[in-house]
């Protein structure tokens, strides 16, 4: 008698454990992938995206091409404007910075330098960015821009900003996005 692939159904179900395994351990993280298009905030303001196209990079394997729990690498978010769409990519769990202007040579000119950071915070994904002209953040003319991304209950895209800077008080905006 042959013996097909179902009278042996134990692989069948160690593949679809490991696959829903990886999936679940995929989805540990809120994947705000796809197109958004803006239904509540300040819908007037130019510098307020009306839809965002958003990719998040998922890595299973290490450089090595082993297995490893999934996670996300990096996001990229197409904003659209009235007048253009502007493109970034963020890596997740990096921090950084740079410093650019005066010179030993210019002591009158000021140094700016700028830093951002995007990690998750729970289930919110953060990404800050800022620049200042003193010696430390928040010092001299400085400007700081904080993101955090959410999915409601209602699987909305929940996007609080809040930009705060040395010549202006803090504020914070939230817009919400629905999945088109």
């Amino acid at each position: 008698m042959k013996r097909g692939l179902i009278s042996h159904p134990l692989p069948w179900l160690v593949v679809l454990a490991v696959s829903i395994a990886t999936q679940v351990a995929a989805q540990d993280k809120p994947d705000f992938s796809g197109h958004w298009v803006l239904e509540s905030g300040s819908q007037s303001a130019a510098d307020v995206p009306e839809a965002l196209e958003v990719s998040q990079s998922l890595v299973r394997t290490n450089v090595y091409g082993q297995p490893m729990p999934p996670f996300f690498k990096d996001i990229t978010v197409v904003r659209a404007f009235e007048n253009g769409a502007r493109s970034e990519t963020y890596q997740i769990g990096v921090e950084g910075g740079t410093v650019s202007g005066g010179t030993a040579e210019r002591a009158d000119q000021p140094r700016s330098q700028y830093h951002y950071h995007v990690a998750w915070e729970s289930e919110t994904l953060v990404m800050e960015f800022g620049s200042y002209t003193g010696p430390a953040p928040e010092s001299g003319q400085w400007t700081e821009r904080r993101e955090e991304w959410l999915l409601d209950p209602g699987g909305r895209l929940r996007v609080a900003i809040t930009t705060r800077s040395s010549s202006a008080a803090s504020s914070t905006v939230t817009q919400v996005y629905r999945r088109r």
